[in-house]
């Protein structure tokens, strides 16, 4: 009988240390992401706002957002170093910047919206915040990128932009291209270690055939694509400094996106392993990555450069090889 009167007891325990244990279970907070896991941010649904994520920096939100950073700041009131937190909701309708929403309908995929609407699937995806399998619903309000501005042709009296001549489709040697001279932001750590006015003498990121090239058209190729061994050096294209380093933007894998001056920007995406952080000053010929195959099918560098927010052929600033 005593045997199994402490049985009964021990089982008594045992059930009431088990609803405990659940209680506290259900009662305890979801972990918070490491500081290495980035958030996607938001396109709220009008087109016109962006929530931030954590990992985001402003130069990012600009790249997505299709604008360059100077006029984004200036529109939302931000200063030099330009903090910006999680939960932030930043202004994306800026001077020159034309929001477009679609708004879905029963029968609609992402991938047959993205071609009727000249994107992308992952550029939709990355603006809307979507993620595998892309689940979208009848009436679901999706955000568009901006039309792109065309390219000034070389001679013309607007803002200098690359030439698109034939005849100068590749430079013959590193070419030095001066950016306008405007007012920049003032004591920032980027203008006082980067030429704010200074040419940019371009040199290849990487040595390999070039398997994607360089298109205008929304559902183009935004930069060019090189082909290359996991691990390979990649290197900075010209002296800068990192304005964002991470992987919270969709389809670009692990990127380097780096400030030359207060008009050019160039990115390295898809890489196995990044080697400069956030802030940090880089020499042209730099190793800054190891090139892999994060967000894309194989092993290749995805290069671009940005003039005033607006994406350029890279192969008319890189030297002739």
């Amino acid at each position: 009988m005593m045997w199994r009167s402490n049985t009964f007891r021990a089982t008594v325990v045992s059930l009431v240390l088990l609803q405990l244990l659940a209680a506290c279970s259900a009662s305890r907070p979801a972990p918070v992401r490491g500081v290495g896991e980035h958030a996607q941010g938001q396109v709220k649904a009008n087109g016109r706002h962006y929530v931030v994520a954590r990992g985001d920096t402003l130069y990012s939100i600009a790249w997505q957002a299709g604008t360059d950073v100077t006029t984004l700041a200036r529109h939302n009131g931000l200063r030099a170093p330009y903090r910006i937190y999680p939960g932030q909701t930043l202004k994306l309708d800026v001077p020159g910047r034309k929001a477009r929403i679609y708004q879905v309908r029963r029968g609609d995929t992402l991938s047959g919206i993205a071609r009727r609407t000249q994107h992308s699937v992952a550029d939709l995806a990355s603006l809307n915040g979507l993620r595998p399998p892309y689940r979208i619903y009848v009436g679901q309000k999706l955000a568009l990128h901006a039309i792109s501005q065309p390219v000034v042709a070389a001679g013309s009296r607007a803002k200098p932009a690359p030439p698109v001549s034939k005849k100068t489709e590749v430079a013959k040697s590193p070419k030095a291209v001066a950016p306008v001279k405007r007012k920049a932001y003032a004591g920032t750590e980027v203008q006082k270690k980067v030429s704010v006015n200074g040419p940019v003498a371009w040199q290849w990121p990487v040595s390999g055939a070039v398997i994607s090239g360089f298109s205008l058209s929304e559902t183009g190729n935004k930069g060019i694509d090189i082909r290359g061994s996991r691990g390979q050096a990649v290197k900075a294209a010209a002296a800068g400094k990192v304005v964002y380093a991470g992987n919270a933007l969709r389809g670009y894998g692990n990127l380097i996106i780096i400030k030359h001056n207060d008009d050019y920007l160039s990115a390295y995406a898809h890489n196995e392993v990044l080697r400069v952080k956030e802030q940090d000053t880089v020499k042209a010929g730099q190793h800054i990555a190891d090139m892999g195959s994060s967000d894309a099918t194989d092993v290749r560098l995805h290069f671009e450069i940005r003039h005033q927010g607006n994406s350029v052929d890279p192969r008319k600033y890189l030297p002739k090889r």
